[in-house]
């Protein structure tokens, strides 16, 4: 973390970050158009994820190779799951200004995006789980992570900017509701992915897991050893997320209030 190489790609991600939204300002570009563009990023992606991390593994007689894309590759982190939200409001029934669902998803996604790419591009797992720093720029899997979550970054910083997504003070609730749920239910996820060992029925050890939503490793290297560390740790989660998608939502929520005042 913060290598030479890893620093580079923060300033690189930069660099897009402000060339797309200075892009889409100067144009001003509707959400339906931007969302065409990362609908397109998303799936090349997904095509450059796959076909740089599947693998061909013998099965356990060694008989017969398979393809197999590791667990922790699926689209199951936070920022993977906006990929399904974006496909949806791009050709989702009704326009972003009459559907509700649209609306909600956009409203959204403007904080889970921005604070979701900003902590993978700050925090990115791919030097610990995939690669190694030294392939930073020689394995596509480092441009795909850098570059996926810069574009995201600025779609998450153009939703407020195009005007067209309704913030109220009823979004941050609406929205925190759904960020509970899903880190909730990736807790079910990371269990079901798990390789445990039982026994006489009795679970013994956890070989590998998961780890999306970074709630069962800590992305800075701290060990969770006992069940109240883990608690802790799930606690200061869930008051960063409050709190930093408060500060997020709070200057629109004035924006909104002033100009129903008006």
């Amino acid at each position: 973390m913060f290598s030479v190489q890893h620093i580079i790609w923060i300033a690189i991600s930069i660099v897009i970050t402000a060339v797309s939204l200075v892009f889409m300002k100067k144009r001003n570009a509707s959400l339906k158009d931007v969302l065409t563009a990362c609908c397109i990023v998303c799936v090349a992606s997904e095509v450059t994820k796959i076909l740089s991390c599947i693998e061909m593994v013998p099965s356990s007689d060694g008989t017969i190779i398979y393809p197999y894309l590791q667990m922790q590759h699926l689209p199951l982190h936070l920022c993977s799951i906006m990929i399904f939200a974006i496909f949806y409001c791009r050709f989702g029934k009704g326009t972003i200004a009459e559907s509700k669902i649209k609306q909600f998803l956009l409203a959204f996604m403007y904080p889970t995006c921005v604070l979701g790419a900003f902590f993978a591009i700050l925090l990115p797992s791919i030097f610990s789980t995939t690669i190694t720093v030294n392939q930073a720029f020689t394995h596509p899997i480092a441009y795909q992570l850098f570059i996926f979550h810069s574009v995201l970054f600025a779609f998450g910083l153009y939703i407020p900017m195009s005007g067209e997504v309704r913030f109220s003070w009823s979004t941050y609730r609406n929205t925190m509701i759904a960020l509970v749920a899903l880190t909730f239910f990736e807790i079910y996820i990371n269990s079901i992915f798990a390789s445990p060992t039982y026994v006489n029925g009795k679970l013994v050890s956890v070989d590998y897991v998961t780890n999306f939503f970074f709630l069962y490793r800590t992305p800075i290297g701290v060990a969770l050893n006992t069940k109240l560390a883990w608690f802790i740790y799930l606690l200061i989660l869930l008051v960063l997320a409050f709190s930093l998608v408060a500060l997020l939502y709070l200057p629109l929520k004035k924006k909104a209030a002033n100009s129903n005042m008006q």
